[in-house]
């Protein structure tokens, strides 16, 4: 049984029950009870912990920055500060910690400077290098969850360990399913003219003999894929994007038969969920009518997601999922650089600040995508290779779910190393079990 944690605070709020929620439950992974009433607190079971300006006898202390009991958004001036080996803010010069771990849990965890203005890249998005964790040298820590482990350790003990709590959980974004097949005759005719007019008969044979069934189709790497994960038990969980034609959107047609056909060969399998098209962050109707059109092929309700190139609107894109009937949102995380968007590593619940409310949608962030290194660093496999297993030691220690972004094509014989691709891919799985 998880160890149980009992918290006092004089007042409450929906952002302290979310941040501690957040801090204790998930990243700590202990049970928590909160009392308001100091009587029961000072009779309660467990580690008690004590939330408020005033000491109490025998209660470990926690001073507020304050951040909790605000209701607007302002801008924030935090200044960072060391405990022992870790970067903190929000500190504090009363209590038994140099800080409040849970107002720093709540700025960082629920995306609070994401809701102020800020300058956003070439696609609308939050830059990485626009974020407090990139300013001050902590996108590449969960520090939210080191903090949880280090608390962990002077509360019960140097015993106090998470590992067991490590996951292994890659993920792959289906952006485009199919190289030849499955892309409308206008497609596949323009296709032809522009090999024609390149004099690319390598291109023209391939695609010929793809599209007339004598060869499989490049993209379709997902056998293989099942096979590396089957051997070592691992689930890979898919996102499609079936959306129509458009600059950024350039996946199969969204009636293609080749391509139901393979969905329903994945769901057999694994999960399948909808990554919503490049301008479904603002439009609900946008995501209602791929997310139905995913439920129609696979015969059954979709409850994942991921946005493509990551877009979203903080609160609008997560409250319109919500809406869909989403539970599970796996957009967190940058493009351009990895590390922990949120500066945690494991599941949270949503929460919408401009609500103050709590949303029914679960977030999982992600470490790094196959294109943070492939496209963005322009690294190849072998000089990617160290980053990408470091993941493992970090996580294993804070209990974290080492999730990763791949693209089917990533795999395509006809891409840039993708046999070392391939391989790296292999050893990162085969090290998640060893």
């Amino acid at each position: 049984m998880d160890a149980l944690i009992a918290l006092y605070s004089k007042e409450t709020s929906s952002r302290f029950i979310w941040a501690a929620r957040v801090f204790f439950k998930d990243a700590m992974k202990c049970e928590l009870r909160i009392y308001t009433n100091e009587s029961e607190f000072k009779n309660a079971a467990g580690i008690k912990i004590n939330y408020s300006p005033e000491s109490i006898k025998g209660a470990f202390h926690i001073s507020p920055q304050g951040l909790l009991w605000e209701n607007e958004l302002v801008e924030q001036d935090f200044q960072c500060a060391q405990w022992e080996d870790l970067v903190i803010f929000c500190t504090r010069t009363i209590g038994d910690l140099p800080f409040d771990p849970l107002s720093g849990t709540f700025y960082l965890a629920s995306r609070y400077e994401e809701y102020l203005p800020f300058i956003a890249d070439e696609h609308g998005r939050f830059p990485a290098e626009e974020s407090f964790a990139f300013k001050n040298g902590f996108l590449d820590k969960p520090i939210i969850n080191l903090w949880a482990l280090k608390l962990g350790k002077h509360l019960f003990g140097d015993a106090f360990s998470l590992s067991d709590h490590y996951r292994f959980e890659p993920t792959l974004d289906i952006d485009n399913m199919f190289a030849y097949k499955g892309k409308g005759s206008l497609r596949i005719i323009g296709a032809y003219l522009r090999d024609i007019r390149n004099f690319d008969w390598f291109s023209w044979r391939y695609r010929t003999a793809v599209i007339f069934g004598f060869k499989k189709d490049p993209y379709d790497t997902f056998r293989k894929q099942r096979n590396w994960c089957k051997k070592y038990g691992v689930k890979l969980r898919y996102f499609m994007l079936l959306s129509k034609f458009a600059p950024y959107d350039r996946n199969v047609s969204p009636y293609s038969t080749d391509a139901a056909v393979k969905l329903r060969e994945l769901a057999d399998w694994t999960e399948v969920g909808i990554h919503p098209s490049y301008a479904s962050d603002s439009d609900e109707e946008t995501i209602r009518e791929e997310k139905d059109r995913l439920e129609t092929i696979l015969r059954r309700p979709v409850t994942h997601s991921r946005q493509h190139y990551l877009k979203m609107k903080m609160p609008l894109t997560f409250r319109t999922l919500v809406n869909m009937g989403i539970k599970h949102d796996h957009s967190m995380g940058y493009a351009e650089i990895p590390g922990y968007r949120a500066s945690i590593a494991v599941p949270y619940s949503f929460y919408d600040l401009e609500f103050e409310s709590i949303l029914p949608l679960t977030i999982h962030p992600f470490v790094y995508m196959d294109t943070t290194y492939s496209m963005y660093a322009g690294k190849t496999a072998e000089e990617s290779k160290e980053e990408m297993m470091k993941w493992h030691k970090q996580l294993k220690e804070v209990g974290g779910f080492y999730r990763s972004v791949w693209h089917n094509r990533t795999f395509g014989e006809h891409e840039r190393e993708s046999n070392a691709w391939v391989q790296l891919f292999k050893q990162i799985v085969h090290a998640a079990h060893h």
